[in-house]
């Protein structure tokens, strides 16, 4: 028995068919008190705050270190019902966005957690016991931070809100980067990699698509629209197009680490070799799974891996999956639901064996090439090395980072601020600290 939520898959906004569906996560019935809030993490939403977590200007222009806890006056919190849900509140109803940021992230810890082992330990334990999220609706953004998950809106030319809590994508893919600093560390000054912030980018991705695939409907939607040719555009392989940073990251890319020896302007455009990579190794065991189960031959296998480049041959692929399952669409929900369960368990053991200091992409590559010898004595060998050597990871490596897109990089952004940057930044006089207070932007 655990708590029920309301969840999107989809945000209404990206798609207007779109309803939350009731899931049960892992926490105990009545366990999550109003909020919500628990004993590892609470939703909080600010009454007065005007920008935030990270380096804001004081009313003088000094600038300063804002982070959590926010002291300040909040809205009513969410409540549960008699029994301890959530999933009582309906999205038209006060607390919703509330509820719903709150399960996405518990849903997410749930799927990974289980990979990883063992319940994620924060990075920020030092100084805080439990992680605030927070919701700022006037923010066009949203950040993990120490101690703190800040989910803003990105806002349409047409006028248009669109409330990130909503988003199970950037949810999800906020709670990646807290789960790589818990699991993996943060780097020493100077041993932070290019290639170190794109893989940050790279898992959380993995992390957002992982998690929605245990969603069934995912699972049922994706294969009702590909018939199991995973490399046609379906909900799988597009994350979310109203991410913080207005782009779609798509999982199934053509792109290569070549394209960024010379330089790179964003860790996001970066990560998506690495991102690429790990979605065809995904596709490639589902593959290789539907034939051990005797659903496709081993011809159509070899074909799907040059369709994607061949016209004629994508036709004949796609009417062989068509058929196959026709058949059995049952043993192809399963073999997708194994794909999905391996590459999450090497993805997390390849997160416990890496050490954040000088790492690239190499790294990433060799080590899950050892997790695969360790957990199926290299089944997956080729498949692996095939697809990273065809993204030129480990042979390649990112260049400088280009003057000038140093606002597109969270080389030095709120993410990875600690309570000890404080003394860094320049003393403010005293008018200035009194005109702060009073001000709608101090706690």
């Amino acid at each position: 028995m655990g708590t029920r939520f309301r969840l999107f898959v989809q945000p209404p906004f990206a798609d207007a068919r779109s309803s939350p569906e009731i899931v049960e996560v892992s926490s105990r019935p009545g366990s999550v008190t109003a909020g919500p809030a628990d004993d590892r993490m609470f939703v909080v939403e600010p009454v007065g705050k005007t920008c935030p977590y990270g380096v804001n200007r004081g009313p003088l222009g000094t600038p300063y270190l804002y982070l959590a806890p926010w002291t300040g006056k909040i809205l009513e919190p969410s409540e549960p019902d008699r029994y301890g849900d959530f999933d009582h509140l309906r999205p038209s109803m006060p607390g919703f966005e509330a509820a719903h940021v709150f399960g996405c992230v518990r849903f997410t810890l749930d799927v990974w957690e289980r990979y990883l082992g063992q319940p994620i330990v924060w990075h920020f334990r030092d100084h805080y016991d439990r992680l605030e999220i927070s919701i700022l609706p006037q923010w066009d953004n949203a950040q993990l931070g120490y101690g703190y998950l800040e989910v803003g809106s990105q806002f349409e030319k047409d006028g248009r809100v669109l409330p990130f809590s909503l988003d199970f994508d950037v949810i999800a893919h906020e709670v990646g980067h807290a789960i790589i600093f818990s699991a993996l560390g943060v780097p020493h000054p100077g041993t932070e990699y290019p290639e170190y912030l794109g893989f940050h980018e790279a898992f959380s991705d993995c992390v957002s698509l992982i998690a929605a695939m245990h969603f069934p409907s995912v699972i049922d939607n994706v294969l009702a629209e590909t018939r199991g040719n995973l490399y046609l555009a379906n909900r799988l392989a597009r994350f979310s197009e109203f991410s913080p940073h207005r782009q779609i990251r798509s999982a199934s890319n053509k792109r290569t680490m070549a394209e960024f020896v010379r330089g790179w302007k964003d860790e996001h455009e970066l990560s998506q070799p690495l991102t690429g990579a790990i979605f065809d190794i995904l596709v490639d065991i589902f593959h290789e799974s539907l034939v051990a189960r005797g659903l496709i031959s081993r011809a159509i296998e070899d074909l799907a891996d040059t369709a994607e480049f061949d016209a004629d041959a994508e036709v004949l692929v796609q009417h062989a999956f068509d058929r196959a399952f026709a058949r059995n669409s049952d043993g192809f929900v399963q073999a997708l639901v194994d794909a999905r369960d391996i590459v999450g368990t090497y993805l997390a053991e390849t997160l416990w064996a890496l050490a954040p200091n000088f790492l690239d992409y190499g790294d990433v590559a060799r080590t899950m090439l050892a997790v695969d010898q360790a957990e199926s004595d290299g089944e997956f060998a080729r498949i692996i090395s095939r697809n990273f050597k065809q993204r030129g990871i480990g042979e390649l490596h990112a260049g400088v980072h280009v003057k000038g897109c140093e606002h597109r990089s969270h080389i030095h952004s709120a993410r990875t601020l600690l309570p000890i940057d404080h003394l860094a930044f320049p003393k403010m006089r005293y008018r200035e600290k009194f005109l702060l207070s009073k001000s709608s932007r101090a706690q």
